[in-house]
């Protein structure tokens, strides 16, 4: 939401509602065409007349490239709380299902890679750097969050990695490793529930403009 925040920002006034209806599409899937029309502030004809335009879908891709790109470089940067990761993977859910893809594959490859880096080390007794039990952390949490909400065939290489997560990096990080456990239960909101909180969000965005 951040990020679409500061994409608004920079969108001239006379510009806005279309680029906005654009950008809304990073949830369609989630948000309907109407939904998108009423919170962009346009009609459904003029919406309609928009999708017709090739120039439109290209600032559609363009914005979902870039999300997608921040998101990756923020997951790869920044340590969260637990309560921040819930946020990204309940926003992520609500993504368009092919932005989630942009987002999902090259992360997940990463996640896999600094798994099987880790283990190796750990079975060899080799030392392992802060930064990449700090990488391994954050892709964990975010992923174990996000398959809560949107679940795929990552779940089970997610629960194999649970012993490395629990064994050892929480411990090598000075975390308690039942907090691992936390992650994996924490109760998350119905679809609805979050869809409209979306809503609300973006309707309280566009009235600022």
């Amino acid at each position: 939401m951040k990020w679409v925040r500061r994409k608004m920002s920079v969108f001239e006034q006379e510009s806005f509602p279309p680029l906005f209806a654009a950008l809304l599409h990073i949830y369609f899937g989630n948000l309907t065409l109407h939904d998108i029309a009423d919170t962009a502030g346009i009609s459904m004809e003029n919406l309609q007349s928009l999708r017709q335009n090739p120039r439109f879908f290209r600032f559609v891709d363009t914005f979902k490239r870039e999300l997608s790109q921040e998101i990756i470089e923020d997951i790869l940067v920044n340590t969260y709380a637990a309560e921040d990761y819930d946020r990204l993977a309940s926003d992520f859910s609500l993504f368009d299902e092919l932005l989630q893809m942009q987002i999902r594959v090259p992360l997940f490859t990463q996640l896999r890679n600094i798994a099987d880096f880790i283990k190796s080390k750990t079975r060899y007794k080799l030392p392992i750097d802060t930064s990449e039990h700090r990488l391994f952390l954050r892709l964990f949490s975010f992923f174990v969050l996000v398959e809560k909400y949107t679940p795929t065939l990552l779940s089970n290489a997610l629960r194999d990695m649970k012993a490395t997560a629990r064994n050892v990096v929480w411990p090598a990080l000075g975390l308690e490793s039942r907090d691992v456990d936390c992650l994996l239960e924490r109760s998350l909101l119905p679809r609805q529930e979050r869809l409209q909180e979306l809503k609300e969000r973006l309707g309280a965005l566009s009235h600022g403009q």
